[in-house]
């Protein structure tokens, strides 16, 4: 199985780059399962991502929902937020975006909403990518919610290669067999990658699948 972050990844500003489009259909043809592994609200995701049936396995809002395109079931694996960590942010101006269970604000109002979650003895993480903090449940993160879906479609994690860029991405790469780091991913990324590819996002996608993945020996494909 091939897993993929979205934004900064496949995603440039949030719009998926045709090559990486176009890479992820011809494994698809080839007989790879493909799962997505992102920080995006569910709605949002399906509003922005039109190849999202492509995918076998969806996990989204940074490990804390689950979506299987092909039987049309979307869970919520972990329980609703705390709802007075949105109130407050309300009441205090500060913007933010509200998924299912995922609440993203921007870097800059950090320190506000930790001292929110201080104050009010929340229980929940914080997480970076890139400009955004998302924070869910305690105990949630990409890893968790990957694997509930590698559980739930009969793949072990030492069977997939996973694609990614940023922080929130290492909880899910750090599962699998293979680690690829995209281009313009950070450091600490690509610090830890078995592979980094020459080019950014969607290219560098297209880079791995097209040259690494599709041109590998007939023995390292799927069956």
């Amino acid at each position: 199985m091939l897993a993929f972050d979205y934004d900064e990844t496949l995603a440039v500003d949030g719009v998926i780059q045709p090559p990486a489009g176009e890479a992820l259909a011809e494994a698809k043809a080839a007989g790879w399962r493909l799962a997505l592994v992102t920080g995006r609200p569910h709605e949002d995701l399906l509003e922005r991502f039109p190849l999202v049936g492509l995918f076998d396995v969806v996990v989204d809002e940074n490990g804390a929902v689950l979506y299987l395109p092909a039987a049309g079931t979307v869970e919520e694996l972990v329980g609703r937020p705390d709802g007075r960590l949105r109130e407050e942010l309300g009441r205090r101006g500060i913007p933010f975006f509200a998924g299912r269970i995922v609440t993203i604000i921007r870097r800059p109002y950090e320190a506000e909403a930790l001292a929110i979650i201080r104050d009010g003895g929340l229980e929940v993480s914080l997480f970076h990518n890139r400009p955004a903090v998302m924070i869910v449940p305690r105990g949630t993160d990409k890893g968790t919610g990957f694997l509930e879906g590698l559980r739930r479609v009969g793949v072990a994690a030492d069977e997939t290669i996973a694609v990614g860029d940023d922080e929130n991405d290492l909880a899910f790469l750090r599962l699998a067999g293979l680690w690829v780091a995209v281009a313009n991913a950070i450091d600490a990324v690509k610090a830890e990658a078995d592979v980094v590819t020459a080019r950014p996002s969607g290219e560098g996608v297209a880079e791995f699948i097209r040259e690494r993945v599709l041109g590998a020996p007939k023995s390292l494909r799927p069956r």
